[in-house]
C-alpha cells in the first residue's frame, strides 16, 4: 500500500518516486444535529456534518506538499419531484471541494526564501479569531454560529527571513468571495425580500488581481507585525435596483475595491496575554444607482474615507484553573464606514472537572449598536474528552437582539446542538 501511495503521488506531481517520503494521512469526522429552541422544536436541516481528509508529505529536502478534501454532507433529504428521487444527491445532499492544495519550496533561488503556491489559508493578525487585518482569504459563515472561519483560496506567497524578523509577500489572482450559509444569506447581508439578485465579480484580469505585504518580528517579549493589503472586500454591496411592475425588482451587487494597513502586537505581562489589532480601511466610493418606476437617483452606499476596525483583548489562566478569554472588537466583518461599525465584547470561561475528562465552557457576546441598541448572545457548552481523539459536546446559542442590531436579524434561530468530533 505504502507503494501505491508514492506512486500515485509521483504521477499527479510528475516528481521521481524514490524522492517522495512516506505521506500522512490526518483529518477529521464531525457529526452536528441542531434544532430550534422553544415550543415545537425543529431540526436545523440547513446545517452540514464535515470530513475533512488530510494528506501531507515532504519530496526531498526541499519541497512539501498538502491537499486536502473537505466533505459536508446534509441529514435530511431535499426532493422536489419524482425524478428527484432518481437521484442519489436529492437523497443524500452533500458539498464535496478541495479545501486546500499547495506546494512548498524551501530555499527558492535563495537560502532565506520560502514559496508557497496553491491553494491556501493565509492567516494574519494575533487578535484570537476576530482579525480584522485577515482580509486575503474570505469569511466562511457557513456556519453563522462559528462566523469567525475563513475559507482558502489561491495565492502565490513568498517569504524572506532576516534574523527575527521576516517579509511575507502575497498576489492572489482574483477574488474568491464570502461563503454564505446555505439558504441563510439574510442573517448577514439583510432581507432582500421579492428582490432578483445579480451578483458581478471583477473581471478576471491582472489589473483586478489583489497583493499584500506583512513585516513581522519581535522586541524584547513583544511580538508585532505591520501589514498592507491591496484588493477586494469579499463580501458584496448594492451597486443598482431596479422596480418596474409588473416586472420583479432587481438588485445588483458588486465587490468594492480598498485597501487595508494593518498592524498588531501581542505579549505576556505577568501571566496575562495580551493583545491588540487594527486594520486602517481605505474604500473605494461606492454609489447605488436606483431607477423606480421609470426615475432615477444616486445614493452614496459607501464613502470613500477611511474608518479603523480594532480588536484589544487579553486571556488568563487563574490558579484555580479557570480560563478567562475577554476581547473588544469594533466593526463586525459586514460592517463598513465609520457610521456603521458597532462594538462587541466577546467573553470566554473555561473550566476542566474530572481530571480534565470534561470541560465547561461559557461565552458571552454583548453587541452594543451606537451605543444605544443592544444585542446579546450566550453560548453554554458541555464537551467530554476522555477518551483520546474524540470530544463529545452538548451545548446552546442563544440570541437576543434590539431593532437595528445583527442580532436581532439572528433571534429566530435560538438553537440546542449535540456534537460528536473524531480527529485523526
Amino acid at each position: 500500500m505504502t507503494n501505491i501511495k508514492k506512486v500515485l503521488l509521483a504521477v499527479l506531481f510528475l516528481i521521481p518516486v524514490s524522492t517522495i517520503a512516506q505521506p500522512d494521512f490526518s483529518g477529521f469526522l464531525q457529526l452536528d444535529k441542531r434544532f430550534v429552541a422553544g415550543g415545537d422544536s425543529t431540526y436545523i436541516d440547513n446545517f452540514y456534518n464535515q470530513f475533512r481528509l488530510e494528506m501531507s508529505a515532504p519530496v526531498g529536502s526541499q519541497l512539501y506538499i498538502f491537499t486536502s478534501m473537505d466533505l459536508r454532507f446534509y441529514d435530511f433529504p431535499d426532493p422536489q419531484s419524482l425524478s428527484d428521487l432518481e437521484r442519489l444527491e436529492s437523497e443524500f445532499p452533500h458539498e464535496l471541494s478541495v479545501w486546500e492544495a499547495f506546494i512548498d519550496v524551501y530555499g527558492f533561488l535563495f537560502d532565506d526564501l520560502d514559496i508557497r503556491v496553491g491553494k491556501q489559508r493565509i492567516a494574519w493578525g494575533r487578535a484570537d479569531k476576530l482579525n480584522p487585518t485577515d482580509n486575503l482569504n474570505p469569511n466562511d459563515f457557513s456556519d453563522f454560529v462559528n462566523f469567525t472561519e475563513m475559507a482558502p483560496s489561491w495565492a502565490f506567497k513568498g517569504t524572506w527571513y532576516f534574523d527575527d524578523s521576516r517579509l511575507t509577500a502575497v498576489w492572489l489572482p482574483g477574488i474568491t468571495p464570502v461563503l454564505l450559509p446555505r439558504n441563510g444569506s439574510a442573517l448577514f447581508l439583510g432581507d432582500l425580500g421579492a428582490f432578483n439578485d445579480e451578483l458581478n465579480l471583477p473581471d478576471r484580469t491582472p489589473a483586478n488581481s489583489m497583493f499584500a505585504f506583512r513585516w513581522d518580528g519581535s522586541i524584547d517579549k513583544w511580538d508585532y507585525s505591520i501589514s498592507y493589503f491591496n484588493g477586494y472586500d469579499d463580501i458584496p454591496i448594492a451597486t443598482s435596483l431596479t422596480i418596474s411592475p409588473p416586472l420583479q425588482p432587481q438588485i445588483e451587487m458588486e465587490f468594492p475595491r480598498m485597501q487595508v494597513i494593518g498592524a498588531d502586537v501581542v505579549t505576556e505581562l505577568s501571566g496575562i496575554g495580551i493583545w491588540g489589532e487594527a486594520g486602517l480601511f481605505l474604500p473605494e466610493k461606492v454609489e447605488l444607482i436606483s431607477d423606480v418606476n421609470g426615475f432615477s437617483s444616486r445614493e452614496i452606499q459607501l464613502e470613500d474615507e477611511p474608518y479603523l476596525k480594532f480588536t484589544i483583548g487579553g486571556d488568563y489562566t487563574f490558579t484555580n484553573g479557570i480560563y478567562l478569554n475577554t476581547q473588544w472588537m469594533h466593526g463586525f466583518y459586514t460592517e463598513r464606514g465609520t457610521e456603521n461599525l458597532n462594538d462587541y465584547f466577546v467573553i470566554r470561561l473555561e473550566q476542566d472537572f474530572f481530571n480534565e475528562d470534561v470541560l465547561v465552557a461559557l461565552n458571552n457576546t454583548l453587541e452594543v449598536n451606537d451605543w444605544e441598541q443592544l444585542g446579546y448572545g450566550l453560548s453554554p457548552e458541555l464537551t467530554y474528552q476522555a477518551i483520546d481523539n474524540l470530544e463529545a459536546g452538548l451545548g446552546a446559542f442563544l440570541i437576543w437582539g434590539e431593532e437595528g442590531t445583527l442580532f436581532n436579524s439572528w433571534e429566530e434561530l435560538d438553537q440546542v446542538f449535540v456534537r460528536f468530533r473524531v480527529d485523526f
